[in-house]
């Protein structure tokens, strides 16, 4: 059969080969990962979260795999069409595992260590300024360009 075939025995299966290999292989750094980083009770809690939807994701995408191996890719359309489904659904769950985990790392700091974390919340409160500064002046001397910020920045300070 030619490799872009309906019934997926091309790039198609290729992919499905590739993705459950590379979506088992993030569950385990994933579970290793769980077990090394600080966290709290709140982590915590999503962390499970993302941990059981990446499970039951890539549990439904292997068998899919399996399925479409042990029929040879000779499905009649309609089972062709529920595999299909199927994928879809996954592809969902891996969204939502995606979602869980970007929660994880950008609202609760997940993997990052307490010290490196004070340390950036430190910094932070000291301010910033934008814009570059002539390295040619003295410090007294130097000036900021001026900057400006996108539309619906809250009003701040410097």
């Amino acid at each position: 059969m030619p490799a872009s075939s309906p019934d997926g025995t091309g790039a198609s299966i290729w992919t499905l080969w590739a993705g459950v290999i590379g979506g088992w292989a993030a569950v385990v750094a994933g579970k290793v990962a769980s077990n090394t980083i600080e966290h709290g009770e709140a982590i915590h809690e999503i962390m499970e979260k993302h941990e059981n939807m990446a499970l039951l994701t890539m549990a439904l995408f292997t068998v899919v795999l399996a399925w479409r191996l042990f029929r040879r890719f000779q499905m009649p359309a309609q089972e062709l069409a529920f595999t299909r489904m199927l994928s879809i659904v996954g592809l969902l769950g891996l969204v939502w595992t995606g979602v869980l985990g970007g929660r994880l790392v950008f609202q609760h700091a997940a993997g990052i260590p307490s010290k490196v974390l004070q340390a950036e919340i430190e910094n932070r409160e000291k301010g910033h300024e934008h814009g570059t500064m002539d390295s040619t002046k003295t410090d007294s001397t130097k000036t900021t360009a001026p900057h400006t910020h996108p539309p619906g920045t809250p009003p701040h300070s410097h």
